[in-house]
Parts: structure tokens; sequence; C-alpha cells
């Protein structure tokens, strides 16, 4: 019985209790990093949108009638995933008061685990805002972005 190779009980124990700890450790930081990661998402489809919406607008015969969603995708200005509601990296996407040449657009975190701490929104001025939590930011109101 001198002779048995492997692991003891107690041997197997440490080693699950040393990754337990790792795990404690690492996961609250991964989940932080998926929240900024949709939030750098949120704000680079708000830039997109601010992107399509100025080349839409530029190219209107009328000078600048702004856009809605549905206008920016059937002239494929955006990608037709960008429509009204749509959810993108933990972000519902929304359009509020397209008309004339005033328009905006919101992003607003669904409230899941890793959709994000702040809500934001692009105007016809073309500057991102947040605002923290799940509420969207009035159009011209909340901190920009720079």
């Amino acid at each position: 019985m001198k002779n048995q190779k492997g692991f003891s009980l107690i041997e197997l124990l440490i080693v699950v209790a040393i990754i337990g700890i790792i795990a404690a450790i690492a996961i609250p930081s991964l989940i932080r990093a998926r929240i900024a990661a949709n939030e750098a998402a949120a704000i680079g489809t708000l830039r997109s949108l601010g992107s399509a919406q100025a080349t839409y607008q530029g190219r209107q015969a009328n000078n600048g009638q702004a856009g809605t969603l549905a206008a920016l995708i059937a002239g494929n200005y955006i990608d037709n995933t960008l429509t009204g509601g749509a959810t993108r990296n933990n972000y519902i996407l929304n359009e509020r008061g397209v008309a004339a040449v005033n328009w905006d657009y919101t992003a607003i975190p669904n409230g899941g685990l890793t959709s994000g701490d702040n809500s934001y929104c692009i105007s016809d001025d073309f500057v991102v805002r947040f605002l923290a939590g799940l509420a969207a930011p009035a159009k011209y109101a909340g901190t920009p972005i720079g």
C-alpha cells in the first residue's frame, strides 16, 4: 500500500479551493470589461447613425430633410438590423422626434447583467450624450462624450 499513486482527497480539495478563489477574483473584472465593451459599442452605433443621418441629409435634394431609421435602411445608409426597438450589445435603440431637420436617437440599457450603467443619445447637433441610469437623456441634455 505504500506505493499508491494519485492525489489524496485533501490535495484535490486544495486545488478546487484555489480555482474557486481565482474565479471569484476574475469574474467581476470580466463582467466589468463586458459592460465597458457594450457601452463603447452603443456609442459607436449612435455615431454610425449620426454619420448615416449626415450623409442622408447631404444627399437630399430638399437640402437636408432628416431621415427615419426606415429611410436610412431603405437607402442602404445603415444595416437593416438597426430598426427602432432593436437590441444590440444589450442596448435598445430607438428614434425620437424625427421630423424636418430634427432627429434624435437613443441607446438605453436593457437591464441585463452586462448591459451597462449609462443611457446614451445623439441629436441633430451630432453630439453623443450620456445620462447615468436607465432613462434616456432628453434632447440636448446629459453630459457630452468627447
